[in-house]
């Protein structure tokens, strides 16, 4: 009797703990999304220390990881909606 609840006890542990996981996919790419607009971010503000080629690598990662097309303005539109209270990237 012991040996069939202690089963189902770990049964029940590891069905619970694979719902947790399945459930934080969805926040840790938003998050990851919001880092990478971060960074995207501080590279416009900050023009004279980033070369094109890594905004354009950068905008390349975003595009991939959204979906959208490789056009700067795509890639700052989506950013600026994780920046509602901030200044718009120009």
């Amino acid at each position: 009797m012991k040996n069939s609840l202690d089963k189902a006890f770990t049964v029940v542990a590891a069905l619970s703990l694979t719902i947790i996981a399945v459930e934080l996919v969805p926040f840790s790419r938003e998050k990851e999304l919001t880092n990478l607009c971060r960074e995207f971010y501080v590279m416009e503000l900050n023009n004279n220390e980033y070369t094109i080629e890594e905004k354009k690598t950068k905008v390349r990662v975003l595009s991939k990881k959204t979906g959208l097309s490789e056009k700067t303005k795509n890639i700052k539109d989506f950013c600026n909606t994780f920046y509602f209270n901030q200044n718009l990237i120009k």
